[in-house]
């Protein structure tokens, strides 16, 4: 059996997103994520990997790290019936998004699920997820055991999340004798957007900007970023105000499973259920949906009332429905996205700005700080790293000597 271990980047590093990985060994291959560029270019071309456009048993399995288009996104592409495993949280929360969304979905594919910690036998590969901070719910990093050498790929990760105890925990106590560090690299030469170092952070400042608002607090942020979902409803009760969320962010949070994120049904957790999404489930006939939701549901001829003692999961698109409503006086807009987001949306702000709402933007990142990243690079002291997911790949270098640049689809030894 040939013994050499070999790996590619097909996409990734000389940018954010579209990360794929493959790792060659023993006559067998796996590959790690299968994402879109996060220009998402509709004519974005299938990584060539053999197995994915014609039959091809080397192929072992595609692993997909977290429910991001960046490292799920062309799945839906892949012509043949390869292996897909991710996180069971992570499956429904794309099952969710492909439904209300038009994010990408996984095709055909019925992925299998892994569970964090527990190794998983692949041909010579003994591959085990790590639950990990990410802006995204169900992240996992993964230890590539084959043989003889051992690869770490950090997907994405970040410190200062919800779940920021795991990654102290893991540069604590990392695995030893790791070969190759893949490691993200997002945070390199961009400026910062750390005005809010954490989610603590960012629930004080959003219940600031609630109390001192007459009408209703209203949330732009992801329905997939569930630690920022938890940050706007502890500020809401911080405040002393109920949170309204749409049907999408009601399903999202039930796709996780979670017990400690805001459900329907616990006290002052309410589901509108906007234009678009009611046209969507009647379009689809998919009124089972909606079901479970009408004893908690609120309606727009009800908003008026409700306004300046509730917060809104919220979203530009949903502009309309708030006029038509007329539950705007007095209300504040908190922006909580990445900031690159926002020029896209400018003249539905300004509209709001000249409906007398407030605009303020409270947002910490979903990816490592700089600092962050170099405790997690010196965790793996002796280790050969190679940077993904990044612009500044000189950046990257300056974190540690054990750094060694790769460009896309080259294959290198480990």
């Amino acid at each position: 059996m040939n013994k050499q271990v070999r790996c590619r980047i097909h996409r990734g590093c000389h940018e954010i997103g579209g990360n794929c990985v493959e790792i060659e060994a023993g006559g067998k291959r796996i590959v790690l994520d299968i994402g879109l560029p996060l220009n998402d270019e509709s004519d974005t071309e299938l990584p060539d990997v053999p197995g994915f456009l014609s039959p091809d048993s080397d192929l072992l399995a595609v692993i997909i790290s977290h429910p991001h288009p960046d490292h799920y996104g062309l799945l839906e592409r892949v012509a043949e019936e390869v292996p897909v495993y991710m996180g069971a949280a992570a499956r429904r929360i794309i099952d969710v998004s492909g439904f209300f969304t038009p994010l990408p979905t996984l095709g055909d594919f019925e992925p299998l699920p892994y569970s964090s910690g527990e190794p998983m036998e692949l041909g010579p590969f003994r591959i085990t997820p790590f639950l990990i901070d990410h802006s995204a719910y169900d992240s996992h990093c993964f230890l590539i055991e084959v043989c003889g050498k051992k690869i770490f790929y950090s997907g994405d990760i970040r410190a200062h999340g919800r779940k920021s105890h795991l990654f102290d925990e893991f540069v604590a106590d990392p695995p030893v004798g790791i070969d190759v560090l893949i490691c993200e690299g997002t945070q390199i030469g961009r400026d910062p957007d750390f005005a809010f170092p954490d989610e603590d952070a960012v629930t004080v400042a959003m219940a600031e900007h609630f109390r001192a608002a007459k009408g209703m607090g209203l949330v732009w942020c992801s329905s997939q970023n569930i630690d920022r979902v938890v940050s706007v409803f502890e500020a809401a009760k911080a405040s002393g105000r109920k949170l309204i969320i749409d049907m999408y962010t009601a399903e999202v949070l039930r796709a996780t499973g979670a017990n400690d994120v805001p459900i329907p049904g616990q006290e002052d957790v309410l589901v509108y259920l906007p234009f678009s999404q009611k046209s969507l489930i009647k379009r689809q006939q998919a009124f089972e949906i909606p079901k479970p939701y009408y004893p908690h549901r609120i309606y727009p001829e009800t908003l008026a009332d409700v306004a300046s003692s509730s917060v809104m999961i919220f979203r530009p698109s949903m502009l309309r429905d708030l006029k038509a409503a007329k539950c705007l006086d007095g209300a504040v807009l908190v922006s909580s996205v990445w900031a690159g987001y926002l020029p896209k949306e400018r003249e539905r702000i300004d509209e709001m700005k000249n409906l007398g709402v407030t605009h303020h933007h409270v947002h910490t990142s979903g990816h490592a700080t700089v600092d962050e990243l170099k405790r997690f690079v010196g965790a793996f002291l002796g280790s050969r790293i190679v940077p993904i997911h990044l612009e500044d790949r000189d950046g990257f270098v300056l974190l540690s000597p054990m750094v060694e640049l790769k460009n896309d689809h080259e294959w290198w030894g480990v």
